[in-house]
């Protein structure tokens, strides 16, 4: 069976979103790009998530033709596809029916603040409210596609949320920060408070750290430390540093200070 392990990855975030109920039944699609192939995993249309295994999970080509699966892949393939296409840096497309991002979608709002530390660090910047798209259309792929722009994800007008990453995780912990921003906005709202977002500073100084800490191995017991001397490197030299060319420094230096 080809992509046993992204198929696997698939199945165990449908079930997280079942859990943490941003899906029911079969809503939602989920997908992830193996680089090296070029196939790409892809949810089936209809399958309910608790009766999917591995073997349930589509996989295709760029081209949308299906290369291995029993099932139609999800109606919203052309909504995978454009980033894919369009985005390298982009492995997971993840699209939930999140019900606070939804609610968020029908009234009028045209983008999602930064209001928490996790929205700051998962998505960076406000997640914009798209123009409304028939569902399952290139017209609705190319809307999301536009709006996102380079960046995280988009509130689907009257629809849901479309979130992307480098890997499944990062884009559900995307999901994740966009569905608790909208939380908490609309509660606050219920009870008549007012909104205060985070200053731009501060939300490039917290996207800045995750993708330092995310990009970790777990493993790495100097981790923590690394991530430390970076975030301190980054306070010092400004918030728009290019983290990048520190990492590799900054590990053999404190692996040279703790193992050597």
């Amino acid at each position: 069976m080809l992509l046993v392990d992204l198929r696997t990855k698939v199945i165990e975030i449908g079930l997280q979103m079942l859990q943490d109920r941003l899906v029911h039944h079969g809503q939602g699609n989920i997908s992830a790009l193996d680089r090296e192939s070029g196939y790409i995993a892809i949810t089936p249309s209809g399958l309910p998530y608790h009766r999917r295994k591995a073997e349930d999970i589509c996989v295709i080509d760029i081209d949308q033709h299906i290369i291995e699966g029993r099932w139609r892949p999800t109606s919203e393939i052309a909504l995978h596809i454009v980033f894919y296409r369009n985005r390298k840096d982009v492995n997971a497309v993840i699209h939930t029916h999140a019900p606070y991002t939804t609610i968020y979608s029908i009234i009028g709002e045209k983008s999602l603040p930064m209001v928490l530390n996790e929205s700051a660090m998962c998505l960076g910047r406000p997640l914009p409210v798209t123009p409304y798209g028939r569902p399952g259309t290139l017209e609705l792929a190319q809307i999301t596609y536009d709006n996102i722009g380079n960046g995280i994800g988009a509130i689907m007008a009257h629809h849901g949320l479309v979130t992307i990453g480098a890997t499944l995780e990062r884009a559900y912990d995307a999901t994740l920060a966009a569905e608790a921003t909208a939380h908490a906005i609309i509660m606050a709202r219920a009870i008549g408070a007012t909104i205060h977002t985070l200053a731009p500073e501060e939300i490039s100084y917290l996207q800045n750290a995750y993708r330092i800490y995310s990009a970790l191995p777990a493993e790495d017991m100097s981790a923590k430390l690394i991530y430390h001397v970076k975030a301190a490197l980054i306070e010092c030299l400004g918030n728009q540093v290019d983290t990048a060319p520190l990492d590799a420094v900054v590990a053999e230096a404190v692996k040279e200070v703790l193992f050597s």
